[in-house]
């Protein structure tokens, strides 16, 4: 009687437990091509942003190993009537075995845009190389602090970037349309809807669209002004066979990309050689205002004036300048010409 008993709660639990989690999840999901097409379209909405970046890469062969990693934090802001805004902390870090040399560094590094203005603050440049440790008394004065790069250095393919001026919006807003309308990705696996940060998230496994990929790379060549031949554009995807694994965290309601992670793993290279690229992409935000402000205390600074004092404060002027003796250990005056007579 006790276990008829017990069976009847058990199967009560078990009713009321498959009902509770039947209720909370969604009652049908949207077909995954439909979703990945919806995603794609939230290109054209997207006005500000605020994600991070994470690539790390390994690669060994018989002789050498590298095992390199690149954090990156970025807030944009291309609202309609304000300036392009772009703020990005780079931080680097990494070491290189090459038989017999042990590479090692890391670099800090803060960019920020205002319209065509830039700014740069170098917080922190360390490695045990011999030119960057050359390198290194020259940039001392302009490390942790704000410079106000003159604008003939910044290269013109970084400039076009911040650049408002219809042309400019005209070739920005066909690549979208080219990014929407064509088939880059199929979905391989689907993972179901999840939680993420607090977020309902369509979990996708996903590989590229090889046919896809070829055309979007050749039209959007087209955009800028340049033909493609096959070759080149067989070289420009050549990449995508590397992918072993892509998966996507769609949002369930807005259809953000709200996270990203890619692998690349390879070894063509070199015979007996084994390469790992990591990236995982994180969105925190979305057309909210990223506060993106120019720096009140940046210095003008024209990178000429540091071209000149590498030119003059080469490796053998620096060996010269500390085989010289002090004016502390150099005689003058009568105790010179006494010390030369005693002599």
């Amino acid at each position: 009687m006790k276990i008829k008993k017990y069976a009847s709660k058990l199967i009560a639990f078990f009713v009321i437990s498959l009902f509770a989690l039947s209720a909370c999840a969604p009652v049908s999901e949207e077909p995954p091509e439909q979703v990945i097409q919806k995603f794609k379209e939230t290109v054209k909405d997207i006005k500000a942003a605020d994600f991070t970046l994470e690539l790390a890469m390994t690669g060994v062969n018989a002789e050498d190993n590298v095992d390199f990693n690149v954090n990156t934090a970025v807030k944009l802001d291309r609202r309609k009537g304000t300036e392009r805004k772009a703020n990005i902390n780079l931080n680097m870090d990494g070491n290189l075995n090459t038989g017999e040399k042990n590479l090692n560094g890391k670099l800090d590094l803060k960019i920020r845009t205002i319209g065509e203005d830039f700014y740069l603050n170098l917080m922190e440049l360390d490695a045990n190389d011999p030119s960057t440790q050359n390198l290194k008394p020259l940039l001392d004065p302009y490390q942790k602090k704000w410079l106000h790069l003159a604008s003939d250095f910044v290269p013109e393919s970084i400039r076009e970037l911040q650049q408002n001026d219809e042309e400019t919006i005209q070739k920005q807003e066909q690549l979208k349309e080219l990014f929407i309308n064509t088939k880059l990705l199929d979905v391989n696996k689907q993972f179901g809807i999840e939680n993420l940060n607090g977020k309902k998230v369509h979990h996708y496994g996903v590989r590229f669209n090889k046919d896809g990929l070829k055309q979007y790379v050749r039209r959007a060549a087209s955009v800028n002004g340049r033909e493609m031949t096959d070759v080149e554009v067989e070289n420009a995807v050549v990449f995508a066979d590397a992918v072993t694994n892509m998966e996507l965290w769609i949002g369930a309601k807005d259809y953000y990309l709200y996270k990203m992670e890619t692998t690349l793993s390879g070894g063509d290279f070199e015979q007996n050689a084994k390469s790992d690229i990591s990236l995982v992409y994180i969105a925190n935000s979305y057309n909210k205002d990223p506060e993106i402000e120019a720096p009140l205390d940046a210095e003008e600074f024209n990178p000429i004036s540091l071209l000149i004092g590498m030119q003059f404060q080469s490796p053998d002027d620096v060996a010269e300048e500390d085989s010289e003796p002090s004016s502390e250990e150099m005689p003058e005056g009568e105790d010179a010409k006494t010390e030369a007579t005693e002599q």
